[in-house]
C-alpha cells in the first residue's frame, strides 16, 4: 500500500516538473519570425578588373587581372570583358586593385602604336628619348654638297633610305668642320688690321691682313688670302646602339594636299617625308647629339644588323690625310691644262 502511494507521489512530482519546464521554455524562447520578402537580385555582367596593383608603365601579366561580376548598370563604356585583351598591354596610369581595366588606360606593347604622351612608356628605364633631325644642321648651307641641300634627298640619306624603323638599332656618324681661330679673340683667322696715322689718330685706316712677301719684280709687299678660310673636316663614329622609337612626329600631322588637278578631281594627299626620328639613347649620348647638333655637325645614321645589340665599334677618325694615305690617293701635279669644276659643275656656275 505504502509502495503504491510512493509511485503516485513520484508521478505527480514529474507531472508538475514537466508543466513548469514547459512554461519556462515558453517564456524564454523568442517568438517565431515572420517570413521576410526575398531581396530582388541585381543584374551583373563579368568585366576585367585588376586583381593586384599595376604601376604606370608596367606590363599586365596573367595573375594581375581577371573577370569579376560587376553591376550591369554601372559598367564603364570601354570596360574590357576579355582577359586576353589586357594581358601583355601596358598601364597608362597607376591601376589600383579592384579597378576595372578600361581600353583607354592601357597601351599596346609596340612602340609604334603608342602615341602622344604615352611615348614615355616605350622608353626603357635608364634611357632617354632624343629627337634626331633628318635634315641638315650645318649653318653654312652654301658650303654643303648638293645632296645635303636637297630637302627631298637629305631625309633619305640621314635615315638610311628610311630603312631604319621602330625598334631597329642604329649608330650615329658625325662630321665636324674645323676652323683656325685667334685664341684671344676666339674669331676666325685672318684678323683685320688697322693702321693708325700719327697725324690722324682718330681715323684708323684698314689694310689687308696678311704676311710680308716679295713679288716677282723683287718688290716687297703683303700677301693676303684670296677667299675666306676653308674649314678642315673630320668624321668619326659617335653614338652606338641607339634604338629607333619612331620616324616622324608623334602627334598626327595632316598630309600636304596635292595641287588641284583639272577635271574637278579631288586632289590626292601627298604624304610628307619625316623630318625627325626619335632615338632611345643613354643620357650622356643625348648630350653628345645635342652638342653635335648645336655646333653644326653633319649627322648620319647607320643601320645595325637585326639582333646586334652588343657590338662596340672602335674606329679611327677620318680626315683628308687619312683618306689620301689609306687609299693611296696621289696629289696631282700642277699642269698647264685642266678640266671642268668639281663634281662636273662648270667653273663659275652658281650653286643652287
Amino acid at each position: 500500500m505504502r509502495r503504491g502511494r510512493t509511485f503516485i507521489l513520484l508521478g505527480l512530482v514529474l507531472a508538475v516538473g514537466a508543466v513548469l519546464a514547459a512554461v519556462w521554455l515558453g517564456r524564454t524562447s523568442p517568438p517565431p519570425k515572420k517570413p521576410e520578402a526575398t531581396a530582388q537580385a541585381v543584374p551583373t555582367t563579368q568585366i576585367v578588373i585588376a586583381f593586384q596593383p599595376i604601376p604606370r608603365g608596367g606590363q599586365i601579366i596573367t595573375a594581375a587581372v581577371g573577370l569579376f561580376d560587376w553591376p550591369a548598370s554601372k559598367v564603364p563604356p570601354d570596360a574590357l570583358t576579355d582577359v586576353s585583351k589586357a594581358i601583355g598591354k601596358f598601364a597608362k596610369i597607376d591601376i589600383p586593385q579592384g579597378l576595372p581595366i578600361l581600353q583607354s588606360i592601357i597601351a599596346e606593347s609596340s612602340a609604334g602604336t603608342i602615341l602622344g604622351g604615352d611615348a614615355s612608356l616605350a622608353i626603357q628605364p635608364g634611357k632617354v628619348a632624343v629627337a634626331f633631325p633628318l635634315r641638315s644642321t650645318y649653318p653654312e648651307k652654301e658650303n654643303l654638297p648638293y645632296d645635303r641641300r636637297d630637302t627631298d634627298v637629305l631625309p633619305r640619306l640621314l635615315s638610311v633610305a628610311f630603312a631604319a624603323q621602330p625598334n631597329d638599332r642604329v649608330d650615329v656618324l658625325a662630321c665636324f668642320w674645323v676652323y683656325e681661330l685667334d685664341k684671344d679673340f676666339q674669331t676666325r683667322q685672318p684678323n683685320k688690321f688697322f693702321y693708325i696715322n700719327p697725324e690722324k689718330p682718330e681715323s684708323p685706316v684698314q689694310i689687308p691682313a696678311g704676311r710680308p712677301a716679295t713679288g716677282a719684280t723683287g718688290l716687297g709687299g703683303l700677301e693676303v688670302p684670296s677667299e675666306p678660310q676653308l674649314p678642315r673636316m673630320v668624321c668619326q663614329w659617335t653614338v652606338q646602339n641607339a634604338r629607333v622609337l619612331k620616324l616622324g612626329d608623334w602627334a598626327a600631322v595632316p598630309p600636304t594636299p596635292a595641287p588641284q588637278g583639272g577635271g574637278g578631281q579631288q586632289p590626292t594627299p601627298v604624304p610628307s617625308l619625316p623630318q625627325v626620328a626619335t632615338l632611345e639613347v643613354d643620357p650622356q649620348d643625348a648630350l653628345v647629339l645635342k652638342y653635335a647638333r648645336e655646333t653644326g655637325a653633319q649627322l648620319d645614321m647607320v643601320l645595325r644588323a637585326a639582333g646586334d645589340k652588343e657590338s662596340k665599334f672602335s674606329t679611327e677618325a677620318v680626315t683628308l690625310q687619312y683618306m689620301f694615305e689609306r687609299f693611296k690617293v696621289a696629289v696631282p701635279p700642277k699642269l698647264d691644262y685642266g678640266i671642268g669644276g668639281a663634281g662636273g659643275v662648270p667653273v663659275g656656275a652658281k650653286a643652287p
